[in-house]
């Protein structure tokens, strides 16, 4: 089911992740953007709206490559996933096929967690853009384990920031998107999801709806955001290498 209301298991998190990935996108995108892990490319007509040229690469072929037509209609009509678009190319984070400094822009949605090298992948991403180019990155903090058996990180914001500086990037803001009450909210909405086993829809479906919209509400007047579900980064590639002495 599409995440488009309270009534969605991920409506909340969702709902927050992508109010804060455009406003980002919005104030930093810029050049020949790459989307790295674009999966079904949920963010596609934003980066290209903000963008001279956007590019997406995605390794899962498994889960994201569309066999036919036929196919993709019969996922669009069950409601159970968005059929998306196809990425520009299939490849993966940790060697992309680009050549140095040849990108403006790069973005990466709740990818790095999935990634068995996180610092390499940002070595990679840091390696194609310009000199001034910026990095926008969302990874989880607290979640639960997804996508499984490719779920191997969570980060602190210190964490993220200790990973970009090795590889060379400065970072101009690591920002929690929502604190302790987002959180809570959207573990319990996924407890509660479990009970959909039993065709309990009827009664876990709007206790999903009460929770998160509560859950909002408290967010916004008392956050602690040391229990951030969710960080997102900004960072840049120097415009002139360090000189050595």
């Amino acid at each position: 089911m599409p995440d488009r209301t309270p009534f969605s298991v991920n409506w909340l998190v969702t709902h927050i992740h992508a109010r804060h990935v455009a406003r980002a996108v919005r104030a930093c995108a810029s050049g020949r953007l790459l989307d790295v892990g674009c999966g079904s490319r949920p963010f596609m007509d934003l980066l290209e709206a903000n963008s001279e040229r956007s590019l997406g690469i995605e390794i899962d072929t498994r889960r994201y490559a569309r066999r036919s037509a036929s196919a993709e209609g019969m996922v669009a009509c069950s409601g159970t996933e968005e059929p998306g678009h196809l990425p520009d190319a299939w490849a993966s984070g940790l060697q992309l096929p680009f050549i140095d400094a040849s990108f403006d822009t790069a973005v990466s949605f709740q990818v790095l967690e999935h990634v068995p090298q996180p610092a390499r992948m940002l070595a990679e991403i840091a390696r194609v853009l310009k000199p001034g180019g910026v990095l926008v990155l969302t990874a989880p903090h607290i979640w639960g384990i997804h996508e499984e058996p490719h779920d191997y990180y969570r980060f602190t914001p210190y964490g993220l920031r200790y990973l970009c500086e090795t590889v060379g990037l400065q970072v101009h803001s690591v920002m929690p998107l929502a604190g302790f009450w987002v959180t809570i909210g959207a573990r319990f909405t996924h407890y509660l999801a479990q009970f959909e086993k039993l065709y309990l829809h009827p009664v876990t479906r709007p206790l999903m709806a009460l929770i998160q919209l509560l859950c909002l509400g408290l967010d916004r007047l008392h956050r602690v955001d040391s229990d951030a579900w969710n960080h997102l980064l900004v960072a840049r590639k120097p415009s002139r290498s360090p000189r050595h002495k």
